[in-house]
C-alpha cells in the first residue's frame, strides 16, 4: 500500500498533476491531469482529464496500458510519480466534477503568497485547468520520489526487498 505520508500528500497538498503516456510506436505524450483521487485500497488512483487531452490519453492506453502520472504541490515541488495499468474510464460523477473544482482552487490558492494581483493570477492558474471530461482509473504498481534533491528517483512503493 502506499505509505501513509505520501497517501496524505497526495489527498491533500498536492495540487498540479500531468500524466505520461505513449503510442503503440513508443512515441510519448503529455496529458493535463485535471484531479486525481486515490481509492481506499491505496493500489488504485483515478485521474480526472479534461476534453483537450482525453482522446489521445485514452487511445494510447487502449493500446499499452501504461500510466505515469507524475504529482506535484506547486511552488514547493514537493513531487511524487506514480505508475500504473489502465484498467478503465468512466464518465463523470456531481463528486467528481466538485472534486476536480476543490483540486483547481487548491491550486490557485497555492500562489497567494507569490502573487501582488492574487485576483488576475489566481484566475489564470484556474483557468489552467481544463473541466474534466473522463475518469481513468489505474492499477497503481510503483510510486517514486520526484522531488528535487537526493532522494529523486527513489522507489518508495512496494519498498525495495531487503537482502
Amino acid at each position: 500500500m502506499i505509505p501513509e505520508k505520501i497517501l496524505k500528500f497526495l489527498e491533500q497538498q498536492a495540487n498540479v498533476a500531468v500524466a505520461g503516456t505513449r503510442d503503440r510506436n513508443l512515441v510519448p505524450y503529455g496529458h493535463r491531469v485535471c484531479a486525481w483521487r486515490i481509492h481506499p485500497d491505496r493500489r488504485t488512483l483515478t485521474a480526472f482529464i479534461g476534453a483537450p487531452y482525453a482522446q489521445r490519453f485514452l487511445e494510447s492506453v487502449e493500446d499499452n496500458g501504461q500510466i505515469a502520472i507524475t504529482i506535484e504541490e506547486f511552488p514547493l515541488h514537493e513531487t511524487y510519480q506514480v505508475k500504473g495499468r489502465y484498467l478503465g474510464q468512466r464518465p463523470l460523477a456531481p463528486a467528481d466534477v466538485e472534486h476536480v473544482n476543490d483540486t483547481r482552487e487548491r491550486m490557485a490558492s497555492s500562489v497567494k503568497h507569490l502573487s501582488p494581483d492574487y485576483e488576475l493570477h489566481g484566475n489564470l492558474l484556474r483557468a489552467s485547468i481544463p473541466p474534466a471530461s473522463v475518469a481513468v482509473d489505474m492499477a497503481i504498481d510503483e510510486v517514486f520520489v520526484q522531488t528535487p534533491g537526493p532522494n529523486a528517483g527513489h522507489r518508495v512503493y512496494p519498498p525495495a526487498q531487503e537482502s
